[in-house]
Formats: C-alpha cells, structure tokens, sequence
C-alpha cells in the first residue's frame, strides 16, 4: 500500500507530524506529500481554484487513481491526521468488490467557521472523503478529465462511487476530536482545528500532538 498525505504548503508543520507518527509504526511504507501547485505543474492537477477552498489538497485526492496508474491499493488522509497504529489496518476492512473505504461518519453539526477562519460548510457525507482507501483497478473512470469538471458536491459525497462498492472502515481509524470520544482511537483528526494553530495549542488531544511534535525533531 502506498500513502498519500494531502499537503497544504501554509500548514507544513501538520503534514511532517502526521507523516511522524505514520512512520512510528510503518517506517519503510511509501508516503507522498499531495502538493496541488506541483501536481499543477506536471499537468496533474487542472482545477481551477474556488473561492472558499478550507485547504489547499481539497481536490487532490481524487487524482490519486491517475497518480497510481489504476492499479495497486492507496489510503489518501488529511494532514490534520494523527495516526495510532500503521495505517495499514485499514485494508482489512475493504471487501474484494469494493472499490474505495471510507469511515462513514453519522450527520453531525458542523462549527460555523474552520480554524483558519473559513466558512465550515455542511453537506451529506461531511469527512468521509478525509480518509479514503482506494482500489484503484477499479477506478479507472477517475481520469484527470473527469476529475477536473466534477462538482466539488459530486466528488466530497463521493458520488463518482456506486454505494454498493463504498466499503465501511471502524469510526476509530477517522476519530474527530472535538466531536467524537477518543477513547480507543486509532487515529485522531484535528478536524475543528489542530494544535499548530495558535488557539488550539492547549485543545483536546493535543499533548499527542506536540508529543510526536517533539520526536519529529521539528522546530517551527
């Protein structure tokens, strides 16, 4: 299985700690940074950018089928992403007809800003496409063409998918904190706002953070 974390080039810090603590438990597993400027450059990535966009990976993650060559097993997360265990667990759980799992989260109120100060939208499926585990031999409708059109709606519900091929992965591999209880979490997601922002440096669950902060070797 190959890692893709979305990288968002404001907020390096949090893609360095959750590729840290992804490699505390896997440290040979390939992991690559989803950069939209550099996959743009390559003739990857041909979105034009919205206003309102909360992140800069918020439509990099579905060019990983193209990225993968159609072929071979993937997990796409959000650099928001604090990982517990190898994040390898997460294939067990996709049957052999399905072509993407996720962790189907229950309708939840969402804050009416993110942490960054953007508007926090809601809408059916909110975060399911935040950890996605792709086959992607069956996916090779998912072209850079198809991708580059598609709705912002259409993508984030993960309507590119028919529902029988949604496999379902335990709530604790996708935990939000602020939200859910992170009794038994295997991952955590900073999804309110991470500890790298100055007014979530104390927040719940963020002593987990600086923790893998501070094995990372990291200085801000």
């Amino acid at each position: 299985m190959r890692i893709f974390i979305g990288h968002d080039t404001r907020y390096k810090i949090a893609t360095l700690v959750c590729q840290k603590s992804i490699r505390e438990f896997n440290p040979d597993i390939k992991i690559s940074w989803l950069d939209k400027h550099k996959l743009r450059d390559k003739g990857v990535y041909g979105r034009k950018d919205l206003p309102g966009e909360s992140t800069e990976f918020s439509f990099t993650r579905f060019y990983i089928p193209l990225l993968m060559h159609y072929s071979g097993i993937a997990m796409f997360c959000d650099n928001d992403f604090l990982w517990k265990c190898d994040p390898v667990e997460v294939v067990e759980y996709m049957r052999p007809d399905d072509a993407i799992a996720i962790v189907q989260h229950k309708d939840y109120s969402v804050k009416e800003t993110k942490m960054d100060g953007v508007k926090n939208k809601q809408y059916p499926r909110k975060n399911w496409s935040s950890l996605i585990v792709f086959n992607c031999d069956k996916l090779k409708h998912m072209t850079k063409e198809y991708v580059d059109k598609a709705t912002a709606s259409h993508l984030h519900e993960l309507r590119w998918v028919d529902d029988n091929a949604l496999g379902n992965i335990p709530d604790n591999y996708n935990v939000l904190v602020g939200t859910h209880d992170t009794l038994g979490a295997r991952a955590l997601h900073y999804t309110n706002g991470g500890p790298w922002f100055k007014e979530y440096t104390n927040s719940e669950k963020s002593l987990d953070w600086w923790t893998v902060y501070e094995l990372s070797l990291i200085h801000i």
